[in-house]
């Protein structure tokens, strides 16, 4: 009997535990999604081709008026159970992958990734892997705003914890204004794949900072201890308050540093929007704010703060979760354009 339990130990099926939490979770975390042009067509036809893997019930929970106060009702925070939108649970196999589609044809292949990356992130928030509410990327949710088309304004928000991205569609011009996005943790392994969703949102921002000399590093710098997210949910319309170092007198190397830096947010666009989005920023650079909070050392707990005529951009280390480099939160906001205002 003991020889018969030794064999059967030893041919006893090795059986592979996934590394993701989901079904959700593992589509979104494999699946490549189908290559993007970016144009117009390519955005309304996958945008429609999501709603039409819908029945009616999915359908209506996914797609609401283009309504100005509908767009307003977003936040960062864990999901509620009543939250708009279709869940990312909610999808079965092939409207999962097609909603991947979808987000590829609206972001740049960085924007994706980004988004991505978040969402494995928060897998990593559930207790052994368990369903959690409000966390993982089961509870992702997209709400897309209108009918999309090719010559008409629509929109798109893919909400959840950490997320909270607003895309503004008509035709070629696109906003992303007012957006949240964060991470929680900063780094991450799932198998041997190594994620790091803000990279260079932390890294560039200590660039542009050893850039400066000491008299504009004493004027960036406005606090000893990181400050917070002001301009997040349900601060649409809020006047911006500039503070620290003005940008004009930053010299070639320090511009090309500062711009790098807004590309981290901006080229998440479309390369032919975040092209334009960054020229515009460019010209802009004289009117623009650059603040600093908290110790000036790398990986410090800091925040720090970007002001312009058409832009506000935040980012803020947080304290939740005992460890606030692994705890970053960022906005980002065109007030000229919040939920493609100027596009109409």
């Amino acid at each position: 009997m003991r020889t018969f339990l030794l064999m059967a130990i030893a041919i006893a099926p090795v059986v592979a535990q996934s590394p993701y939490v989901s079904t959700a979770s593992k589509i979104v975390g494999t699946y490549e999604p189908a290559r993007s042009d970016h144009s117009p067509t390519s955005m309304a036809a996958a945008a429609n081709a999501f709603l039409n893997s819908l029945d009616e019930a999915s359908r209506i929970k996914a797609q609401r008026k283009l309504n100005p106060a509908g767009r307003r009702e977003w936040t960062n925070l864990p999901a509620r159970p009543d939250a708009d939108g279709i869940r990312m649970a909610d999808l079965d196999e092939k409207q999962a992958r097609t909603a991947c589609d979808m987000m590829a044809a609206l972001f740049s292949k960085q924007g994706y990734l980004k988004m991505r990356n978040i969402m494995l992130a928060d897998d990593q928030l559930l207790r052994n892997g368990r369903p959690r509410p409000g966390f993982g990327t089961e509870n992702f949710s997209i709400v897309i705003f209108g009918k999309p088309a090719v010559d008409k304004p629509w929109g798109f928000q893919l909400d959840g914890h950490h997320v909270g991205v607003n895309l503004s569609i008509h035709g070629e011009k696109l906003s992303m204004s007012p957006s949240f996005i964060g991470t929680q943790p900063e780094a991450f392994r799932i198998a041997t794949t190594a994620f790091r969703p803000f990279a260079g949102e932390t890294g560039d921002a200590y660039k542009l900072l050893r850039l400066l000399d000491e008299k504009q590093k004493s004027k960036a710098v406005i606090a000893n201890r990181r400050g917070r997210i002001n301009y997040g949910p349900g601060a649409d319309g809020k006047a911006a308050q500039a503070a620290g170092v003005s940008c004009s007198t930053f010299n070639a190397k320090q511009r090309k540093a500062l711009m790098a830096m807004l590309g981290q947010w901006v080229n998440d666009l479309p390369p032919k929007q975040a092209k334009a989005r960054m020229a515009k920023l460019e010209k802009e650079i004289d009117k623009m704010s650059f603040a600093w909070s908290g110790p000036i050392e790398p990986n410090s707990d800091i925040s720090y703060y970007v002001t312009g005529p058409s832009l506000i951009l935040e980012y803020a280390c947080q304290d939740l979760g005992g460890n606030p480099l692994a705890h970053l939160h960022s906005m980002y906001r065109d007030p000229t354009n919040e939920y493609g205002g100027q596009m109409k």
